[in-house]
């Protein structure tokens, strides 16, 4: 987990620095809008963070998911185990009477 978090902040801080080193104004089309003399360093770092609100909306639907899952994994084993010991208690008093 550490190792990540350093990977993270290594990139970040590269993408930052590129961002800095190309700080001259520039013009954006995209789609029906257009943007005239903005700076790229804003091109750059929002493109950045609209990525890493992607990626990080992405992993909390997931995370989510999983926790749904765990629980109902858990749930189950719960019944399992007491439907075990149910029938454990039946093979004990069948053995002891038979």
């Amino acid at each position: 987990m550490q190792f990540f978090t350093l990977m993270a902040i290594l990139f970040a801080l590269l993408v930052a620095v590129f961002a800095l080193q190309n700080a001259e104004p520039v013009e954006i089309n995209f789609l029906f809008w257009q943007f005239r003399h903005i700076s790229l360093v804003l091109v750059i770092l929002g493109s950045a963070a609209f990525g890493a609100l992607a990626v990080f909306l992405l992993g909390a639907v997931r995370q989510l998911r999983q926790a749904r899952e765990i629980k109902e994994l858990k749930n189950n084993l719960k019944k399992l185990q007491e439907a075990g010991i149910y029938y454990e208690k039946e093979a004990a008093a069948c053995t002891e009477g038979g």
